[in-house]
């Protein structure tokens, strides 16, 4: 299905779990441990950026920036995920929507001072990552940061063979996000490396 419809195949999964999170693959009902490192840098403070989590699922993400003072846009190609996210967590002031990373609403372009991908550009076919990343990049406004999180493949085999999704990626792939103008502030990854996969996190900038 998802190699048929890109990001047509999110909506009927999140509709099927009918608020069941065990039965979506990826939902483990917390902020992702790699964005809660990015945060936790010492010296770090969002307080007051202005933030778009993509692909925001149920909305952890998006609940945990909130909370340390950001105003938040999360938004998700499917209308369930949406719903629910905005359910759990309707105590908090996140913008959530519906929209889809391969043919975004125009206002998101260069509107945010932080964007958050984490791990969803990397459930997308492969045919239309370099599309998606591209996409995730033109949000980034002119001195804002992107942070990227997930999985790269170490090897090419891993990649081709990888169970998903979520796939691994190839890290070639990650160069659109150089293409997109953006500038490598840093990429954090184990030293010691033993798997067909790791996990990075990809911190970029847009030169202001």
């Amino acid at each position: 299905m998802a190699d048929a419809e890109a990001t047509g195949w999110f909506e009927p999964l999140y509709a099927r779990a009918d608020g069941d999170a065990g039965a979506v693959p990826w939902a483990r009902q917390a902020p992702s441990p790699l964005l809660l490192q990015w945060l936790d840098q010492p010296g770090l403070d969002v307080t007051g950026a202005d933030v778009l989590v993509v692909g925001c699922g149920l909305g952890d993400d998006a609940a945990e920036l909130t909370r340390r003072g950001c105003r938040v846009t999360a938004f998700d190609v499917a209308p369930s995920a949406v719903a629910w996210a905005r359910q759990r967590f309707a105590d908090l002031d996140v913008s959530w929507e519906v929209a889809d990373l391969l043919d975004l609403p125009a206002h998101h372009a260069a509107a945010y001072g932080l964007v958050v991908e984490v791990r969803t550009v990397q459930s997308l076919p492969e045919r239309v990552r370099g599309d998606a990343l591209a996409a995730v990049a033109a949000c980034v406004a002119p001195g804002g940061v992107l942070v990227h999180a997930g999985l790269v493949a170490t090897n090419p085999r891993a990649a081709l063979t990888w169970d998903g999704p979520p796939w691994a990626l190839q890290p070639d792939e990650l160069r659109a996000y150089d293409r997109a103008g953006l500038r490598r502030l840093d990429l954090v990854h184990p030293t010691d490396v033993d798997a067909d996969a790791m996990e990075v996190v990809l911190t970029m900038e847009r030169p202001g």
